[in-house]
């Protein structure tokens, strides 16, 4: 029986009656499964070594391969419903992602602004988050560290960091999987893997997935939108040629083209009547509908290129690690800003770049020492480009007559008419250049002292040089800009033509303290801190507003690792204290159009973290986990008191697995439930009632499998609960507000077959 690492605990707020009713099924006696009753270990490298998870004093949640299939965990943001602590969304595009751990994290809405969670497949660091929101193929592991990983992890794991693994090749025997699925809204996907030796020291491993959706968001005026349509393919190459070294070349390429992610939307009066007297059809009130009526398909492409070399080498001594990377990727993307038939305001073809190369080297001691250590050099240089010069935000036939109606207070003197600093075709064009270059050395040792005590230090050196050229215009034919140089565009974006550069260093820190009160429970403390870069907003702000700083982070944890009834029970909890300074917000501009980064100054964030897996009866294992946050909010600063958004008080997850006999193999049920209470869903000032939203999540999958096959029928957010991940702002040109909703109800049914 597979095993599931998560969290736990007793959520404040009721379940589902629907919840309680396919548990109340799973745990019926009568069920019998020939397993025996106990959890399986869980080997992890979350300290970037291999332990097991409950002898390592981090708080990790951590995904084996066979749960990964069980739960149908096809990219992260399933992953997000069976870990309390974190939380993705996708706004305008899923190259700004957002992940959170514990409530810190913010949208990479600017290229300029890096994430808070690092994100790292293969231990290969990714720069956008975004990269890592295709589907997930030919998936070993998946680890989820919580708090601050500066030491061995680096630069932007201030909130946390997630590793994905991916599978090796075999060398001792052929192998490989192919895997099928049909849904709603016509899903068709299709994943392959093959393995096997091409000699005696080589292997070689070769996955692909093929994945096409159509769209949930009903468009009136053209083709459903929010679709998928991506494949991917990985190949690796293992040669061993003694027991001394291992060589690992990995080479993937990744192709999307999506229409993600369309909004719902609602209008206010003004552009309902332009509507109307054109001869559109009305959409109702309700954002929450699935419907939308555009003219400009939210278009997402995306290719990403990588390439890595793993080189390991065993000694009595110790070993060496050396991990090479490069990684390319270039996205471009169009989007309806007034999301309706209007010709009002729209983004065509906006491109951006992003190159990288990387080096990891680090020696670890043998192992079994009083003193076990790890010193490690790290290098990583990356170029990203926005825009390509030409025009990208256009003003349409419609602007001046809708935004004529709405109030401009902040852009116009009283009685002055919007053609007076807007033009339809007025348009904004960029050309930006960034630069980042870094450099860190770090150590991290364990003292062991007896058999149960053990005290971990580590410190982490990083230097980093930032550049940024930039080149912003607007193109406009208002008398304003003729005049002045200002019109209703300079409002949103700020023309510049500068360059820019910066350089840092920091010490990030860590201490742990662990006691091993026997062979089941361990107790830990630890304080540890971890930094996010700072950088340059690209398309707005003064001279003097362009920089904003780099954002620290201190964490201090107590926590218990526990395993209770032999090994069928196991009980892992943590209670931590967090502070965020120069914390890294994107804000609204006074104007009411446009954003920029501001380091918003101190944040906190306190609370518990509790996870629970348990096999009370030998055909049924469950796990549940709890996240409750005590505080989460700014702390100083301008905005001092208000709630981190994004951030509810309390989250939780409760998952149930039962597997029993049936012919050659088993049938198996397993339900999925996750819950998080009332939460800001936008990050401005200027909230209302609608963007507070709560969220109850079931997703259940019913099948038969054995050694080679694996049948199944299943469904996602089986109770089609409707919740915005994300809300925008009333669009001050026109009226607009913007619901970036959850995927409704899906479902479908997938056959695997194991050769």
């Amino acid at each position: 029986m597979s095993t599931f690492n998560s969290q736990t605990g007793l959520s404040e707020s009721p379940f589902p009656r629907l919840v309680l009713v396919v548990l109340g099924l799973v745990c019926s006696p009568s069920l019998a499964f020939a397993q025996a009753g106990v959890l399986e270990e869980v080997i992890v490298t979350a300290t970037k070594q291999s332990a097991s998870l409950q002898n390592i004093p981090v708080t990790v949640n951590a995904f084996t391969d066979d749960i990964i299939q069980e739960a149908g965990i096809n990219n992260p943001m399933d992953l997000a419903v069976m870990t309390p602590s974190l939380n993705i969304a996708v706004n305008t595009q899923p190259f700004t992602a957002r992940f959170q751990i514990r409530g810190v994290g913010t949208a990479q809405t600017d290229i300029a602004l890096e994430p808070s969670v690092g994100l790292f497949v293969d231990e290969v660091y990714l720069a956008r988050s975004g990269l890592g929101m295709s589907d997930l193929t030919d998936i070993e592991r998946i680890e989820v560290l919580q708090g601050p990983q500066g030491t061995l992890y680096g630069k932007n794991t201030n909130a946390g960091a997630i590793g994905i693994f991916t599978k090796t090749p075999n060398l001792a025997e052929y192998e490989g999987y192919v895997e099928a699925s049909m849904g709603n809204y016509d899903l068709r996907k299709l994943t392959l893997s093959a393995t096997g030796p091409l000699s005696r020291t080589t292997a070689f491993r070769l996955s692909g997935n093929v994945h096409q959706r159509d769209g949930y968001m009903d468009n009136s005026a053209g083709d459903d939108l929010n679709s998928a349509d991506d494949w991917n393919v990985i190949g690796k190459l293992l040669w061993e040629p003694d027991a001394s070294w291992r060589l690992l070349l990995t080479g993937s390429h990744v192709d999307r083209d999506n229409t993600c992610c369309e909004a719902d939307a609602r209008q206010d009066d003004s552009v309902e009547q332009e509507l109307a007297d054109q001869g559109f059809s009305l959409l109702s009130d309700d954002p929450w509908d699935y419907r939308v009526a555009v003219n400009v398909e939210s278009d997402f492409e995306l290719e990403a290129d990588a390439l890595s070399l793993v080189v390991d080498y065993y000694r009595d001594w110790g070993s060496i690690k050396s991990i090479s990377a490069w990684n390319e990727s270039k996205g471009q993307s169009s989007s309806d800003f007034d999301r309706s038939e209007l010709d009002i305001m729209y983004q065509l073809n906006g491109v951006s770049e992003n190159k990288s190369i990387s080096q990891e080297l680090r020696f670890t001691s043998e192992a079994d020492q009083r003193l076990d250590y790890m010193l490690g050099l790290f290098y990583f240089e990356q170029t990203t480009n926005g825009g390509n010069g030409e025009p990208y935000i256009f003003l349409g036939d419609d602007f001046l007559a809708i935004a004529g109606q709405q109030d401009l207070g902040n852009l116009l003197p009283a009685g002055v008419p919007i053609r007076v600093v807007a033009q339809t075709d007025d348009s904004i064009s960029a050309d930006v250049r960034l630069e980042t270059e870094t450099f860190a050395v770090f150590g991290q040792g364990t003292l062991h002292l007896g058999d149960r005590w053990h005290i971990t230090g580590g410190l982490r050196w990083t230097d980093e040089d930032k550049y940024a050229d930039l080149h912003v215009a607007v193109d406009s034919t208002a008398l304003s800009a003729s005049l002045t140089g200002q019109s209703v565009l300079t409002a949103i974006t700020t023309p510049i033509e500068d360059d820019f550069k910066r350089n840092t260093s920091n010490v990030d820190w860590l201490i742990n303290a662990s006691f091993d009160a026997n062979d089941d429970v361990m107790l830990f403390a630890s304080a540890a801190t971890g930094t996010k870069s700072g950088g340059f907003n690209t398309v707005n702000g003064t001279a003097e507003e362009r920089e904003f700083k780099d954002e620290s982070t201190i964490t201090y944890e107590l926590g218990i690792k526990s395993t209770w009834l032999d090994s069928s029970l196991r009980l892992n909890a943590s209670a931590f204290y967090s502070e965020v300074d120069d914390y890294q917000s994107q804000q609204q501009l006074d104007t009411g159009a446009g954003s920029r980064v501001i380091n918003l100054g101190e944040i906190q964030t306190t609370g518990v973290d509790v996870g629970l897996q348990a096999v009370p009866i030998p055909n049924l294992t469950i796990a549940a986990g709890l996240l409750y946050m005590h505080k989460a909010e700014v702390t100083e600063g301008p905005q001092r008191g208000l709630p981190l958004p994004w951030t509810p008080d309390v989250s939780a997850n409760l998952a149930a697995t039962l597997v029993f006999p049936l012919a050659d193999g088993g049938l198996y049920l397993r339900a999925d439930y996750s819950y998080m209470d009332d939460h800001l869903t936008n990050a401005s000032q200027e909230t209302d009632e609608d963007d507070v939203q709560d969220r109850n999540l079931l997703n259940v999958k019913f099948g038969w499998r054995n050694y080679q096959w694996d049948i199944s029928v299943w469904s996602k957010n089986l109770t089609d609960d409707s919740y915005a991940s994300l809300t925008a702002s009333t669009f001050v040109f026109s009226g607009m507000d913007a619901f970036f909703l959850a995927p409704p109800r899906t479902y479908g049914a997938t056959l695997r077959y194991v050769f």
